[in-house]
């Protein structure tokens, strides 16, 4: 009992509507982000939510590489924040624009700056952040399918 804060919430102290909405909000962005990284990506994320940092065993189960896992977490998490600042720009009723679709691609890993400049080849790019072509052209390739999940967010939930 020592290792227990003061301030944790009791079950009397929840709020049953509350929890319901926490529960709904939780189940609607995971949907969201399982359907956009597909069935496999979402079993490997899954698999490392519940193997308290072993992450050997996870990547002797899918078969994968150390590097094959860092891959598909950082696919999955930038996949995340972007339906979650997705579905907040909607909640929030922000129109349908560019700049909005844009404000919801992650600052991290300079995608939203990629998102940015997307009209840009990856040249000009790669000049830009000081990066080599080929990762500028990666960086396009994800900021590309990150716009595109922010897009395919706001319209429906613009449309429900």
């Amino acid at each position: 009992m020592d290792d227990i804060p003061d301030d944790v919430e009791s079950d009397t102290d929840i709020d049953p509507l509350d929890a319901l909405i926490r529960r709904f909000d939780a189940h609607r962005w995971m949907v969201l982000v399982a359907d956009f990284v597909g069935q496999s990506d979402w079993q490997v994320m899954s698999d490392l939510s519940l193997a308290n940092g072993d992450v050997d065993r996870v990547a002797n189960a899918h078969r994968m590489s150390k590097r094959g896992l860092r891959s598909v977490h950082d696919r999955v998490c930038q996949t995340a924040r972007t339906v979650l600042a997705a579905l907040a720009a909607a909640d929030a009723g922000l129109p349908l624009t560019g700049s909005v679709i844009v404000s919801c691609v992650p600052e991290i890993g300079g995608f939203r700056e990629v998102a940015e400049m997307i009209g840009e080849d990856a040249s000009t790019i790669a000049d830009t952040l000081h990066i080599h072509p080929g990762s500028a052209r990666a960086r396009i390739a994800t900021a590309k399918r990150l716009l595109m999940i922010a897009r395919v967010v706001l319209e429906q939930e613009a449309a429900a």
